[in-house]
């Protein structure tokens, strides 16, 4: 089993610290990461560190380190995985919603009883 060293872990949480967009936090304590998981890999605070900018900084990193990319193939492989799908999507004619101009109904009808406080 693949177990991240610490020297790498210790870059990672420098790399949550730095992408953090709230000042203070609940969830994480003000780290930017909320705990590690069996392999060693940090687990981001959802709510306070911005995962797209903290991921491709993460990337950045992994390519630098070859021990590191062989674990993490997967990061590099999504983006081709992503231009292929987009290439192949074509818009189907039953996903294609035809919008239906919504007018108010009106509910009074002439000649209709109101029921409703009178003047005496």
């Amino acid at each position: 089993m693949f177990t991240l060293d610490e020297k790498h872990l210790d870059e990672a949480k420098q790399i949550a610290l730095k992408h953090r967009t709230k000042k203070s936090c609940g969830t994480c304590y003000d780290r930017g990461w909320v705990g590690v998981n069996d392999e060693n890999l940090l687990i981001l605070c959802t709510k306070c560190v911005d995962l797209e900018a903290s991921m491709a900084e993460w990337k950045a990193y992994v390519a630098q380190h070859e021990e590191l990319k062989e674990h993490f193939a997967e990061l590099f492989e999504e983006q081709e995985e992503e231009q292929s799908e987009k290439e192949t999507d074509k818009v189907m004619p039953h996903d294609v919603k035809n919008p239906v101009a919504k007018t108010p109904k009106n509910y009074f009808i002439p000649g209709q009883k109101r029921t409703g406080l009178k003047k005496v």
